[in-house]
């Protein structure tokens, strides 16, 4: 299944942050939204405020079993889990002008997530992300007729308003919305793929949203990061 990245376009202010659509032909694209994990597979996530969304990682029972029964997951898992892929995506930040921290010992993993979050107050705080990771990759998983982009659902690129206390960090998903200006934000539509560079400036949120209770705005996520 190829991805289509030469349609990236990124934005470097306030830091490097880019999105890819579409990202998937449609016949593969609409295998993967058929065959995505149903709700009942993927487990409450986070157990603080700033989280409202469930998800079934590498790390979870279940995660492997799934992939094994859907054969077209299982292909696109492996493909971006490879060496080669992850090389491809830290070729083509650098081509887009994005510097990344080097790696010392210039190996690098990844980690493969199903992410879920209800249209009826889903939501993942103002946050920076692990410093281990490096790049994350966000792929919509929805068909077009089971969102509304009024419920809202995107990734906001966020600026603090003033210096934040030291304390608020990438952990705590401390900081209020009130705490940040929105600068950009990638709406949630089917079929893209949004491309963002951590560093320690790198603020995104999504949500609250404010649709009905039922619909669930479905991703999968890439992280590429350093071994710990």
């Amino acid at each position: 299944m190829r991805l289509l990245f030469d349609n990236s376009v990124f934005i470097h202010d306030p830091y490097p942050i880019g999105i890819a659509k579409p990202i998937f032909d449609e016949d593969g694209y609409n295998q993967l939204v058929m065959g995505f994990p149903p709700d009942h597979l993927l487990p409450a996530f986070g157990s603080h405020q700033g989280y409202k969304k469930f998800a079934l990682n590498e790390r979870m029972p279940g995660f492997h079993e799934y992939l094994t029964k859907e054969p077209a997951w299982w292909a696109f898992h492996n493909s971006i889990k490879s060496q080669k892929f992850i090389q491809f995506i830290l070729a083509l930040i650098k081509d887009c002008g994005a510097e990344i921290v080097e790696n010392p010992s210039g190996k690098w993993t990844s980690r493969f997530e199903f992410a879920a979050m209800p249209a009826d107050g889903g939501m993942i705080a103002p946050h920076t992300d692990i410093p281990s990771k490096a790049v994350t990759l966000i792929f919509s998983m929805q068909a077009p007729e089971e969102w509304d982009p009024a419920w809202g659902g995107g990734t906001d690129v966020l600026v603090p308003r003033q210096p934040l206390d030291p304390q608020i960090t990438y952990k705590s998903y401390m900081a209020p919305l009130s705490a940040f200006d929105r600068v950009h934000s990638y709406e949630y539509t089917p079929n893209q793929c949004v491309i963002f560079v951590k560093n320690d400036i790198s603020w995104h949120s999504v949500g609250p949203m404010t649709g009905p209770p039922g619909p669930m705005r479905r991703t999968i996520t890439l992280n590429i990061e350093r071994p710990g």
